[in-house]
């Protein structure tokens, strides 16, 4: 037999406590401790810690962020190639230093995402490599 009228509601609170809520815990308490444990560990040996800058001619800036005057440089000449914010967002952290690894954790993206919005700039600056970017963007920020 079947509730009638305000059974329903009683039936319905029964199952959201003793059912749908510890499920639910569970799965929010298992997302959570995924997150915590996939967390990089930063130190000096982490494969992720940027390059020095005496590494060679591409190696990036070291800088918390480009100087205004800087910024306004490469954003000039990002504009000029038509790049999306989000590919200049990538292009700016890559000229920071940073690794498509801690871009794509910065961003909320996936590190293939972060490769293919790479690419796509890359090829909307006309060059084939990191390294091509690294220096396309550099002399853009040295230029006067």
């Amino acid at each position: 037999m079947l509730p009638k009228g305000f059974e329903w509601v009683i039936v319905s609170v029964v199952l959201l406590f003793r059912v749908i809520l510890p499920i639910a815990i569970a799965v929010l308490l298992i997302v959570f401790l995924v997150r915590k444990l996939r967390k990089p560990k930063d130190g000096p040996e982490s494969p992720a810690a940027p390059r020095a800058a005496d590494e060679g001619p591409a190696a990036p800036l070291q800088q918390a962020a480009p100087s205004q005057d800087v910024a306004r440089r490469i954003d000039r000449l990002l504009a000029e190639h038509n790049l999306t914010d989000r590919e200049r967002d990538i292009l700016v952290g890559i000229y920071q230093g940073k690794t498509q690894a801690q871009l794509a954790e910065e961003l909320f993206l996936s590190r293939s995402t972060i490769g293919t919005y790479c690419t796509r700039a890359y090829e909307k600056l006309g060059v084939s490599s990191k390294d091509e970017a690294l220096e396309a963007l550099r002399r853009a920020a040295e230029q006067q």
